[in-house]
């Protein structure tokens, strides 16, 4: 019996905001014989999207959640990986990935391919989680969850953040078409040899609930 088909994205029409498990029915839908290797996963990451039979599916979390480490560790794992045939794909939450975000000119110095796809909600949302969490406890107005976790107003350029280093890059992407059709070429210039940034604009909150307590 071979491995698990990836999930299949239920209908969605194209002006319909991307919800944070997109991201993973894109992967599947544009994967074809691609070996992917996720060096990193977004929290909330939908784990019945790819089902892994590999020890090279998914090299796992930094372990101590620590913010700023995913860029590095993905690319990292993509010059480790160069010659195997697989395509290193980091799903890097956009906080986390402003954290490191000078780690892509390595990637741009010394050429290392690797697909980074920024799920990129326009805030620190696992602290606004947080935050409401305690306000519910102490009695304090849970509205105010954002205030100081919030990325937005402008909402950074995560693709000019990437170019400015040397990496191409797309988005901010925001419908289903305009997600395929990014990570086919994000893919295709992975399998080039070089990297490429995606950023992918998706509504606040988890594709599986988070344990906030």
């Amino acid at each position: 019996e071979g491995p698990a088909a990836p999930a299949v994205q239920p209908a969605k029409g194209d002006g319909d905001p991307l919800s944070p498990s997109d991201i993973g029915y894109g992967l599947a839908a544009v994967k074809g014989d691609r070996q992917y290797t996720f060096t990193r996963l977004n929290l909330g990451w939908d784990a019945t999207v790819f089902p892994f039979t590999d020890p090279l599916d998914y090299l796992g979390g930094d372990g101590g959640g620590g913010l700023g480490s995913a860029n590095g560790i993905t690319i990292g794992a993509a010059l480790a990986l160069q010659g195997s045939g697989r395509l290193p794909v980091g799903v890097i939450g956009d906080g986390d990935f402003m954290q490191g975000a000078t780690a892509l000119w390595t990637a741009a110095r010394y050429q290392i391919p690797a697909l980074f796809v920024v799920a990129n909600n326009r805030s620190n949302f696992n602290d606004e989680v947080h935050q409401e969490t305690v306000a519910n406890m102490r009695g304090r107005p849970p509205e105010n969850k954002w205030i100081g976790q919030r990325i937005d107003e402008p909402a950074l350029d995560l693709a000019g953040i990437a170019r400015s280093q040397g990496v191409d890059a797309s988005g901010p992407v925001k419908t289903w078409p305009d997600l395929l059709a990014a990570l086919e070429t994000g893919l295709k210039a992975v399998e080039a040899g070089k990297p490429h940034l995606i950023d992918v604009w998706i509504e606040p909150g988890y594709s599986t609930p988070m344990v906030t307590r």
